[in-house]
C-alpha cells in the first residue's frame, strides 16, 4: 500500500545551497566569530562552542543562539546570559543528539553592555555565524546501503535521497592525499548524504587496468603481450610495474592510505576502496607476472617457509639449485614443454602471485585500520575465481568489503569462507531481470548496492526523477524500510554439505587444457576467463546449483580449511568437484572424514596431482575410492562414490535424483515446495535465515537471465502469475508473510504464490510473535526531546528484531529525517525524537512495524506550543 506523503518532508535543496554559501568549514560573517571544536562533529553527545569577540570587554550581556539545519529545522533557540571581566569568550553548549542532518548552521546575536578601558559605559551588538557538519555514528552496515557511483549536483543528491539512496562516492586525491576533493564533497554534504572513498591506490593494485584519458584501460597489458610476441625469451614482458612486493611502493601506499584516512576520518566514510577492478595483470587475465627482483626475493622467502629446505624444493621441482638466490620458477612456456607432468615450479610461481596480491591488499587494509581502527578497507570489481590474484581462499580475509562481479561462485565462496565480509553488488540496468537479480544478491548475502548511472537516469541535473529512478523507487523503499536490515542482521542457514573450492585443481587443469595449444595462452584477454570452461570451476558451480535446487544450502570449504579440520565441524557430505589436485594433509582429513561416517562424492578421480600440480604415482584418495561405483550414485554412510554424468545437468530429473541421494544419506530437506497437485517444484530457489528462535524463508523463482534474456522474464511473467505453491514444514509453526506484513496463523502447510521476479519472504516461530508496543510521554512541546520506547518490555525473545518507525506530522506527511530503522534485541528499543522549535503543533502519529512479524502499532503524539 502506498503511504501518503512519503518523501514530502525531506531536507530541501534551497537550504542546502544556503549552507554551501556559508562554507562547509565555517566562516564568520563579522569580526566576531563562533569557534567549534571541529568543523565536523559526531552526533550523540554535547560539545562546547565559543562566541569570541574581536576585542575584550567588561560587563554583562545576552547571547542569542539559533541553530538551523539544511532540512529547514530550527534545532535550537535560546538566550545565554553572561558576564565578562576583560574577556572575549562566551561559551555555550550544543547537544549534538538533536542533529538529524549533516549540514547545520549557527547564528549568534550578541547584546553587550559594559565599560570601555576609560570606564565609560558602552553598548555593543554584533553577530556571527558559521556552519558545521554533524555526522551520524559509524554503524552503517546494520542496514542496507544504496550508493550512487557517479557524481551529482546538490539537487540530484537531494532527489536521490528521496528515492532511498543513502550515499555517494568521492574520488581519492592521489596527488595530494591530505586534501579533500571539494567539488565532490560539497554536493554530498548539501544533499545530506555520506560517501565512500574511491580508488585510493588504483595505480598500484590495478596498474594494468585503469582509466586513461587517451588510451584503452588495459593498454599496458596489451603492451606486455606485444613484447612477448616480439621476443618470447625477453623477461621484460614478465616484470610487473610496480611489483606487488616492491618495498618502496608498499611504503608509498601505506603513507597515502594513512593520509587519506586522516583527512576523511571526521566524515566516517562507509569504506575506503583500495582499487576498482584490481588484478595482478588485466583483471583476471592470465599472465606470468612477476619475475622482478623484488618479487623473486619475496617469493624465495615464502618458498623457504613452505618447503623448509632447499633440498625439499629441489625434490618437488626436479631441480638442482645450489643456493636459494638461484631459485627462479618456470614460466608457462617452459612448463608446457615438460613431459613428466610435473608443473610444480610453474604452479608455485602462480600461487606466489596470488599470495603477493593478497598480501598487498592485507597491507592496505592494515594501513587503513592503523589510521582509524573503525574504518573499513575494500576492493571493487572482484573477478571470477581463477587468475589475476582471484584466489578467494586468500582474498576472503584480505579486506573488509568486497564489491564482486557475481561469476564462478565468488559471492558464495566468500560468504562461506568469511561470513563477516561485507559484500556489495552493482546495478547498471533496470527492468524485471535487474529487479530479480538485486533481490537474489541480497538473499545470497550482499549488504548493499552500488548504482552505475552514467546517463543520469535516476535523477536529472534539475533534480527531476528519471526512468530508472521511477522503476526502482518501490524496491529501494522496501529494502530501506527494514527488509534489507532484517536480512542483514539474520544469519544465513546452511546444511552440513561441504563443496571443495580448489584453486590448485583449477591451476592444474588449466595447464592440462592449454598445453596442447602452445603459446595461444599469451593472446588471451580478461574476457576469455569468463568464457573459459575450466572444469573444476564449472563443476563446482554446477554441482552447487543442483544441490541448491534440490532444497539444500551447501557451504564452500577451502583446502586450507580442510587441513585445519573444518570437516570435523558437523559436515555430513563432502563434494569434490573435479578436485584433481590436493595436498597429503587435505587427503588425510578427507580420509578421516570418511572413517568417521562422512560421505564423499566426486565427479572424477580426485587427487591425481599434489597441491603443487605434480602428478602423483598413486592418486591421493586411491584407497578411499577403491571400488566406488562408476557410474552410479554413492550409497550408505562412511563411503565414497562418483556422481553419475546425468547428475551434472540442471534438468528437473537430475535435481530430483540429487534430492533423493542426499535423503538416502540421512539429510532431509528442511522444507518442501510442491505444486498444488503435489508435483515436485524445481524452479524455486530456497534461502533460509536464522534470527534467534525465528526462521526466515525466502522463495524466489529461478530465472536464468544470462542464458534466457529478457524474453524469459516476460514468459515467466505470463506463465507464473497466479500459480500456487504448497510449502510443507516438518512441524506446525506460527507463520508470517513479511512483505505483505500479514499474520498467516499456525500451520505446517501453506498455500502461497511466488511471482516470477520478486521473492516471497516468510517467518516461522514456535511461539506467537507479539505485536509491538509504543510508550511515549504526553506533555510534549515544540523543541522538546521526546523519548519513545518500543516493546514488549521484558520479553524473553532472543531474536534481533528490526523496527521501522514512521513519524507522521499533523498534515499526514511522513517526516523522513525523524523516521527510520531501529535494531531491537528481543523487540525492545528506544528512539529519541528531537522536535524542532518550528515543527508544527498538533496531533502527530508514531507508527512502528516489526519487520520480523509484519505487525504494526501506532500512538498519538500531541505537540503543544514551545514552553
Amino acid at each position: 500500500m502506498r503511504r501518503a506523503g512519503r518523501s514530502s518532508r525531506r531536507c530541501r535543496t534551497g537550504m542546502a545551497a544556503a549552507f554551501l554559501l556559508l562554507g562547509a568549514f565555517g566562516r564568520s560573517a563579522s569580526a566576531d566569530q563562533i569557534v567549534l571544536p571541529s568543523p565536523v562533529l559526531e552526533r550523540g553527545h554535547p560539545v562546547t562552542a565559543i562566541y569570541r569577540m574581536k576585542t575584550p570587554g567588561t560587563g554583562k550581556g545576552v547571547l542569542r543562539v539559533a541553530w538551523t539545519d539544511i532540512c529547514g529545522r530550527l534545532v535550537e533557540r535560546r538566550d545565554v546570559e553572561f558576564r565578562l571581566d576583560r574577556g572575549t569568550d562566551v561559551t555555550f553548549s550544543l547537544d549534538l543528539r538533536r542533529a538529524v542532518a549533516i549540514g547545520n548552521e549557527l547564528h549568534a546575536h550578541l547584546v553587550f553592555d559594559g565599560l570601555t578601558d576609560s570606564g565609560a559605559a558602552a553598548h555593543r551588538e554584533s553577530r556571527a555565524e558559521t556552519s558545521f557538519s554533524a555526522i551520524p555514528p559509524a554503524q552503517p552496515w546494520s542496514d542496507y546501503q544504496i550508493i550512487m557511483w557517479q557524481g551529482q549536483n546538490a539537487q540530484q543528491y537531494t532527489a536521490l535521497k528521496g528515492l532511498g539512496i543513502t550515499a555517494g562516492m568521492v574520488h581519492a586525491n592521489r596527488l595530494d592525499p591530505g586534501k579533500l576533493v571539494m567539488s565532490e564533497v560539497e554536493p554530498l554534504l548539501a544533499g545530506d548524504l555520506k560517501w565512500y572513498v574511491e580508488n585510493i591506490a588504483t595505480d598500484f593494485y590495478s596498474s594494468y587496468h585503469r582509466w586513461f584519458p587517451d588510451r584503452p584501460v588495459n593498454w599496458r597489458f596489451l603492451e606486455v603481450q606485444r613484447l612477448y610476441r616480439e621476443d618470447p625469451l625477453d623477461r621484460a614482458a614478465f616484470l610487473r610495474d610496480p611489483s606487488l612486493s616492491d618495498p618502496t611502493w608498499l611504503k608509498r601506499i601505506q603513507e597515502r592510505l594513512s593520509e587519506t584516512v586522516r583527512i576523511h576520518r571526521p566524515y566516517q566514510p562507509l569504506f575506503y576502496n583500495l582499487a576498482d577492478e584490481a588484478g595482478i595483470a588485466d583483471l583476471a587475465a592470465f599472465w606470468d607476472f612477476d619475475l622482478s627482483d623484488a618479487s623473486l626475493k619475496s617469493m624465495r622467502g615464502w618458498l623457504q617457509e613452505r618447503y623448509g629446505s632447499l633440498a625439499a624444493l629441489n625434490s618437488e621441482w626436479g631441480t638442482d639449485f645450489a643456493v636459494w638466490d638461484q631459485v627462479v620458477p618456470q614460466t608457462t612456456a617452459e612448463a608446457m614443454r615438460r613431459s613428466d607432468d610435473n608443473f610444480s615450479s610453474w604452479a608455485d610461481f602462480k600461487t606466489w602471485m596470488d599470495v603477493a596480491f593478497a598480501r598487498a591488499l592485507q597491507l592496505g587494509t592494515a594501513s587503513i585500520h592503523a589510521a582509524d581502527p573503525g574504518a573499513l578497507a575494500a576492493i571493487e570489481g572482484g573477478q571470477i575465481p581463477g587468475w589475476g590474484g582471484y584466489d578467494y581462499s586468500r582474498l576472503a580475509n584480505g579486506v573488509d568489503v568486497m564489491e564482486l562481479y557475481d561469476f564462478g561462485g565468488n559471492v558464495d565462496i566468500v560468504r562461506s569462507l568469511n561470513p563477516k565480509t561485507i559484500l556489495l553488488t552493482t546495478s547498471s540496468e533496470s527492468g524485471s531481470a535487474e529487479t530479480h537479480r538485486v533481490w537474489r544478491e541480497l538473499l545470497r548475502g550482499t549488504r548493499g548496492l552500488i548504482l552505475w548511472d552514467e546517463r543520469h537516469e535516476f535523477a536529472g541535473p534539475d533534480g527531476n526523477i528519471g526512468i530508472r529512478g521511477r522503476d526502482s523507487a518501490s524496491m529501494f523503499r522496501e529494502l530501506g524500510d527494514g527488509i534489507g536490515a532484517l536480512l542483514i542482521n539474520s544469519r544465513v542457514e546452511s546444511d552440513p554439505i561441504a563443496i571443495l573450492y580448489s584453486p590448485a585443481s583449477m591451476r592444474t587443469q588449466w595447464m592440462l587444457d592449454w598445453r596442447p595449444h602452445g603459446d595461444a595462452w599469451s593472446r588471451r584477454d580478461a574476457a576469455a576467463e569468463y568464457e573459459d570452461n575450466n572444469a573444476p570451476r564449472s563443476a563446482m558451480t554446477g554441482e552447487a546449483s543442483i544441490i541448491e535446487r534440490a532444497g539444500f544450502r551447501p557451504e564452500f570449504v577451502s583446502p586450507q580449511s580442510i587441513e585445519r579440520g573444518v570437516l570435523r565441524a558437523g559436515y555430513r557430505i563432502l563434494v569434490l568437484p573435479h578436485a584433481i589436485a590436493m595436498s597429503s594433509a587435505e587427503a588425510g582429513e578427507i580420509r578421516r572424514f570418511v572413517a568417521d561416517g562422512g560421505l564423499v562424492v566426486a565427479d572424477t578421480e580426485p587427487g591425481l596431482f599434489d597441491e603443487h600440480s605434480r602428478r602423483l604415482t598413486k592418486p591421493a584418495l586411491d584407497d578411499v575410492f577403491a571400488g566406488a561405483a562408476t557410474p552410479g550414485a554413492p550409497r550408505g554412510t562412511g563411503k565414497a562414490g562418483y556422481l553419475s554424468p546425468e547428475l551434472k545437468s540442471r534438468e528437473p530429473a537430475s535435481i530430483l535424483r540429487m534430492r533423493g541421494i542426499i535423503k538416502e544419506h540421512g539429510l532431509e530437506p528442511p522444507l518442501v515446495v510442491r505444486g498444488e497437485t503435489g508435483e515436485a517444484v524445481t524452479d524455486v530457489e530456497i534461502y533460509r535465515f536464522r534470527n534467534g528462535a525465528v526462521t526466515l524463508i525466502a522463495l524466489q523463482r529461478d530465472l536464468d537471465v544470462a542464458s534466457s534474456g529478457r524474453d524469459a522474464v516476460e514468459a515467466n511473467t505470463r506463465n507464473l502469475n497466479g500459480e500456487k505453491l504448497v510449502l510443507t514444514l516438518p512441524q506446525s509453526r506460527f507463520a508470517y508473510d513479511l512483505r505483505a506484513r500479514k499474520v498467516l496463523g499456525r500451520s505446517d502447510r501453506l498455500a502461497l504464490s511466488v511471482g516470477p521476479i520478486e521473492p516471497t519472504l516468510l517467518a516461522f516461530s514456535d511461539a506467537e510473535l507479539p505485536t509491538p508496543t509504543i510508550a511515549v510521554s504526553r506533555d510534549i512541546h515544540s523543541g522538546d526531546d521526546v523519548e519513545i520506547n518500543f516493546g514488549p518490555g521484558g520479553s524473553a525473545d532472543t531474536a534481533l528484531h528490526v523496527l521501522h518507525v514512521d513519524v507522521v506530522n499533523p498534515s499526514g506527511e511522513i517526516v523522513a529525517y525523524y523516521s527510520g530503522n531501529l535494531l531491537a534485541p528481543g523487540g525492545v528499543a528506544a528512539k529519541r525524537l528531537p522536535l524542532a522549535f518550528n515543527d508544527p503543533t498538533g496531533s502527530w502519529t508514531i507508527r512502528v512495524t516489526d519487520l520480523l512479524s509484519g505487525q504494526s502499532a501506532t500512538a498519538a503524539l500531541e505537540v503543544l506550543q514551545e514552553r
